[in-house]
This record gives C-alpha cells, sequence and structure tokens, in this order.
C-alpha cells in the first residue's frame, strides 16, 4: 500500500497478473475506487527518464526493502506463536 503524506490510503495492490505483454494490477485508488491498471513496458520506457533522474533515491530506497522484509517476516513468525 502505497500512502499520501498524511496517512491516508493512496493505492492499494491485491494482486498482479502477466497477461499480453502487459502487467496488470488489481488495485483500489485513494481507497475508493477498485480497477485494473495495466503497466506496458512503453510506458516504462516513456517514463524512464524521470527514473534516470532520480536513481540515487530509488537505490537508496531499494536498499531499505530487505530489512523491511526481515521484520515483516520476525512479525509474522512472533503472532503465529
Amino acid at each position: 500500500m502505497m500512502l499520501t503524506e498524511d496517512g491516508s490510503p493512496m493505492v492499494e495492490i491485491f494482486k498482479m497478473e502477466y497477461e499480453d505483454g502487459k502487467l496488470i494490477l488489481d488495485a483500489k485508488a485513494l481507497d475508493s475506487m477498485r480497477m485494473n491498471v495495466l503497466l506496458t513496458p512503453e510506458a516504462i520506457a516513456n517514463g524512464w527518464p524521470v527514473v534516470m533522474a532520480n536513481k540515487k533515491a530509488i537505490i537508496a530506497f531499494a536498499k531499505k526493502i530487505p530489512a523491511a522484509l526481515r521484520a515483516r517476516k520476525k512479525q509474522a513468525k512472533e503472532t503465529a506463536r
């Protein structure tokens, strides 16, 4: 789930499927309307300049993911007890 600065849900993703060269996300936007969002390789290519201009921020964020996954796994294990 992605949140706004005030903590309100912006996008919640329930499922992803790959079909006909597209990534299809079953998502809910702004905590109200559930929809399929289509992501194509062409859309990624069109947005690539934004990715390249912000690669330091993206890499810094990506480095935080392993610790978050470990914490989630630990929490799930403690909850299961």
